[in-house]
């Protein structure tokens, strides 16, 4: 899949730069070795079925709005809220949000 970022913060995350917000990860090396498995599932992945399939992300369309999400390793509190865009089979990156609001 062709993933698209929606802001700059998160695809510097993803590019193992930190600024902005996303500042404040630079520390945790748990959470960016897992977000590193997350997009190479993403890329890797045909269509969002095949995210569907992967259990490990436990994808979840969001309810009350049009975005998607899929968790960030299994022992972090992490996930990656995106939009699908259907024809053109593209996620666009919207944020990384702590699950449950737990801080």
């Amino acid at each position: 899949m062709i993933i698209e970022y929606d802001n700059e913060e998160i695809k510097a995350l993803v590019h193992h730069k930190y600024i902005g917000g996303y500042k404040k990860y630079r520390s945790n090396a748990k959470l960016i070795r897992n977000l590193d498995k997350v997009i190479k599932y993403l890329e890797n992945a045909v269509d969002i079925v095949a995210v569907g399939n992967i259990t490990s992300l436990n994808y979840k369309p969001l309810t009350g709005n049009e975005h998607s999400s899929v968790r960030v390793g299994y022992d972090t509190k992490y996930r990656l809220i995106f939009d699908e865009n259907e024809d053109k089979i593209t996620l666009i990156l919207i944020e990384l949000n702590e699950h449950y609001g737990d801080h």
